[in-house]
């Protein structure tokens, strides 16, 4: 050993390199790892070597993870099996190393560029490696044929945009039989570059000479693909290619669904108004028009349901409301009254027992709200489903939501409703003004120990302090003053004790709406919340 560390740092790291990779017991690699230290410390790649046992494919891997290492060439050049040089090419090609690549290639054991069925070549057109594609369709034995695993390297670059790399693969001359095939996987390239706005590459596989790509493949979801990211111009050149073209209400009419959810106006209106196989804008039930109003996209939706050719318009109130619903609940307030005032067949603002309205109470859409309760005909009731909007809005602590639904002349939601509900939710997030507006209300006022105490638990668990204090204050102020006597009552209310000698002042039937709580528990919890 001694004559071992007597050697320079470089000769000691290329012993320990030949010991790990031929496995020779000649050192201990312990005291070789102690020794070494400050000079593998200053060269990562050879600590990585030293941690990972001397695998070459390990050490990349890591490497690669960080560019500001500096992976040494000959680090692919040492001995290795033929499986885990294969396994280093597809990981260096995955990361576009053409030099590190063209190192394995020419490497004593050296990896073939055909390997794996092609894996590298399929990697590196994924990533958009123009020179490691060139190097491995390129190489002198073994090269990489471009329509290895059935065309998968064309559909890697065809779905990243790589027009360089659909070239390199779709040559014909360059490569003879074995060049990529534009329609392979029934088109799937071109469903890719449609969905990704890659008109050039659309062109190209759709004007391939051989095996070109056709405009209807899988029964037109590259139509459907392009609609969906709203590119209009691959739209139009899909639906107007002289051979196979796409026809507009292809695969149901998913096109215009797809247009409509993402507010594409342009493609909507394009779909409706084709020539021939045009969309039906009131499709499976209206289901464009409901995808619109959940967007928001009120231009898309006055669009579908004034689209009067061939009978072809949608209806406001299709699905039984589902597009009111969809819009009053995020609050799309243009395209509610745009529903509401439909000419024909308008949504009606009480649909489904209000549950428009449920859903803007919800969100706390107050002008939504306002307009469903004040529409002029089927007008949403307050009320409705017995108070279940009031308390939605008291849960989510949308205070003018809550005041409105309490003050609506007619229908007004009771503030006890459902046996205070409102007041629980209310109480256990925390909401006070809401708690207030509760037990203040004029008429019908909610009750401090509803729901056997519910509200005051949920609030004291929260440690909601000043909930709790709104509450025991009401219930001190109800509480027949024969349990605790006129002046006692007087003293503990005057005197504003902490809310800690309020809870344990108050008369045992007080304390019964406790009863599913640790009393001790819940006034440690006070005490320690208590305003200082």
């Amino acid at each position: 050993m001694s004559s071992f560390l007597s050697l320079p740092a470089d000769v000691k790291i290329d012993v320990v390199f030949r010991a790990l990779r031929l496995e020779v017991s000649i050192i201990d690699i312990s005291a070789v790892h102690s020794s070494c230290h400050s000079v593998v410390m200053d060269n990562p790649v050879d600590m990585l070597l030293l941690k990972e046992k001397g695998n070459m494919v390990s050490v990349l891997r890591r490497a690669l993870k960080h560019p500001e290492l500096n992976v040494p060439h000959d680090l692919v050049s040492r001995p290795g099996s033929v499986e885990e040089s294969a396994e280093a090419l597809v990981l260096v090609a995955q990361n576009g190393r053409a030099d590190l690549a063209m190192g394995l290639m020419n490497a004593p054991r050296h990896a073939h560029a055909d390997c794996r069925d092609g894996e590298a070549l399929v990697e590196a057109a994924r990533g958009g490696y123009t020179e490691v594609v060139c190097l491995l369709l390129d190489a002198s034995e073994h090269a990489a044929l471009a329509d290895s695993q059935h065309g998968m390297a064309l559909v890697q670059a065809a779905g990243g945009g790589h027009v360089e790399i659909v070239h390199l693969l779709m040559d014909a001359q360059q490569h003879g039989q074995h060049a990529a095939r534009a329609n392979c996987y029934y088109g799937l390239a071109l469903q890719l570059v449609a969905a990704g706005g890659h008109i050039d590459v659309v062109r190209l596989l759709l004007n391939a000479p051989q095996h070109a790509a056709e405009a209807d493949c899988g029964g037109g979801w590259a139509l459907v693909e392009a609609a969906q990211g709203g590119h209009i111009e691959i739209v139009l050149l899909l639906m107007d290619y002289p051979e196979h073209a796409a026809h507009a209400n292809c695969t149901d009419g998913r096109a215009l669904l797809e247009a409509a959810r993402g507010g594409h106006f342009e493609v909507v209106g394009l779909l409706l108004g084709a020539l021939q196989y045009a969309t039906h804008g009131g499709c499976l039930n209206g289901e464009a028009l409901v995808l619109a109003a959940a967007g928001g996209h009120t231009e898309v939706a006055r669009l579908l349901l004034n689209a009067l050719e061939h009978g072809q318009q949608a209806h406001a109130d299709c699905q039984d409301g589902a597009a009111l619903r969809e819009a009053a609940a995020r609050g799309h307030i243009e395209v509610v009254r745009l529903l509401l005032d439909a000419p024909e067949r308008a949504a009606h603002a009480d649909c489904q027992n209000g549950q428009a309205l449920l859903g803007a109470a919800r969100g706390g859409h107050i002008e939504v709200v306002r307009l469903l309760l004040n529409a002029e005909e089927h007008t949403a009731h307050a009320d409705c489903q017995d108070g279940l909007a009031l308390v939605v809005a008291a849960a989510g602590g949308h205070t003018e939501v809550v005041r409105l639904l309490l003050d609506e002349p007619k229908h007004a939601a009771h503030a006890d409703c459902r046996d205070g509900e409102a007041l629980v939710e209310a109480a256990a997030g925390g909401h006070i003004e809401v708690v207030r507006l509760l037990l203040d209300a004029p008429e019908n006022a909610a009750h401090a120990n509803c729901k056997d105490g519910g509200a005051l638990g949920l609030a004291a668990r929260g440690g909601h302090i000043e909930v709790v204090g709104m509450l025991l204050d009401t219930l001190l102020l109800r509480v027949s003053t024969s349990n605790l006597g006129s002046t006692g009552l007087r003293h503990v209310y005057n005197e504003r004790l902490n809310h800690v000698d309020l809870l344990l002042a108050a008369p045992y039937c007080l304390l019964r709406v406790l009863s599913s709580w640790d009393v001790h528990r819940y006034a440690d919890t006070l005490y320690t919340a208590r305003p200082q």
